[in-house]
């Protein structure tokens, strides 16, 4: 199964600590720190939610003071391009929506969107999860923005998107 866990730790001399510390484990697929409403993303593969819990009880234990746990539906939209863990994001957008309708439809428009590494629907806050790569920063808006204004059509009702931080 997997999980993105959205942190909001603390303080702000905890950020690089919370940061190191959820990277060390081997349920954490990818960690960073990001520019939002929350403070670092997580994302966990785990094959029981001792796993998923052991995740969370690590940032507890340097400085987490909120969280959101959005579990992937492996059975609705959710894919993965290669290489995708292994290329740096520059953003995850979150999209909230009444629950793709068609699908197939928004997996075959956000493939795509060159900049998009994967895409899943999840339970939680919101019901869509986008990444997207480094290499769409500087044109993000032209490369990435305008491309999921087409999805529009398809009941988005609010999109944020948040940054992540180099170190």
């Amino acid at each position: 199964m997997k999980a993105f866990i959205l942190a909001l730790i603390g303080t702000r001399s905890g950020l690089v600590q919370a940061l190191n510390a959820v990277r060390e484990s081997e349920h954490v697929r990818e960690a960073y720190l990001v520019y939002g409403s929350y403070d670092l993303i997580c994302k966990t593969e785990f094959d029981d939610f001792d796993q998923l819990n052991s995740v969370l009880e690590m940032l507890n234990r340097n400085g987490l003071q909120d969280s959101n746990t959005l579990i992937v539906n492996d059975r609705g939209l959710s894919f993965e391009k290669e290489e995708c863990d292994k290329t740096r994001k520059s953003a995850y957008i979150f999209i909230k929506i009444r629950r793709p309708s068609v699908p197939k439809f928004w997996e075959k428009h956000l493939r795509s969107i060159e900049p998009v590494m994967e895409a899943h629907e999840v339970y939680g806050l919101y019901d869509v999860v986008v990444s997207i790569s480094e290499e769409a920063r500087d044109e993000f808006f032209d490369k990435v923005f305008r491309q999921l204004w087409l999805l529009t059509e398809v009941n988005m009702t609010s999109t944020n998107t948040m940054f992540t931080v180099k170190l």
